[in-house]
């Protein structure tokens, strides 16, 4: 990408040889937009490292003299690194963008799931009107084990390789495990009834 003012290239958010802000690009990834590799494993504090120094280039205070045009940039590339730092904080959210390039799921559709796991979250249900108790600690027990499925397909995505070389079909069950975890959280949340 170029300046638009000097028409030299730009390798962030601000030009290093006039100071011009260009705007995030379509295409930018989360990670990229705060200058950090894709990985599972991050360490907060780094991130949020990352966040800062991007903030303080791009912050709307640093370009309230500037025109129209560079404060709406700035705008732009502020909305864009907190939805990154919001998104890769969140251990679920991360996971998610890794496996789909989405934070979120998809409004409509979505995984199916396996017809043995909704069969046991009726069950649960069923065992939620006779022993809320019962029913409360083996949905705790599935989730557990929805969770560490994740961070064992995650961990194994990680160590297939360097940060441009992992397999990307080590994430295919993340999306599935994700909307199992969504799926048991709910079901939780209904069995603990109105607080």
């Amino acid at each position: 990408m170029t300046c638009w003012r000097c028409h030299e290239p730009v390798q962030g958010a601000v030009c290093a040889g006039c100071g011009a802000i260009s705007p995030p690009r379509p295409d930018l990834g989360l990670f990229q937009a705060l200058g950090l590799q894709p990985a599972w494993r991050i360490d907060a504090a780094a991130l949020t490292t990352a966040w800062r120094a991007v903030s303080r280039k791009v912050h709307p205070d640093r370009f309230a003299s500037k025109s129209a045009v560079e404060r709406r940039m700035s705008l732009q590339w502020t909305a864009t690194i907190n939805e990154a730092r919001r998104v890769l904080l969140d251990p679920r959210m991360r996971a998610h963008y890794l496996a789909t390039g989405r934070a979120e799921p998809a409004e409509d559709g979505g995984p199916k799931l396996d017809p043995d796991f909704l069969e046991a979250i009726f069950d649960l249900q069923m065992l939620a009107g006779q022993d809320p108790e019962a029913a409360g600690k083996a949905a705790h027990q599935q989730l557990e084990d929805a969770l560490q499925d994740l961070n064992l397909a995650m961990d194994a995505w990680e160590d297939s390789g360097p940060a441009g070389a992992r397999d990307p079909a080590a994430l295919a069950s993340v999306e599935p495990t994700l909307a199992r975890i969504r799926y048991l959280d709910k079901t939780l949340a209904q069995i603990a009834g109105p607080r």
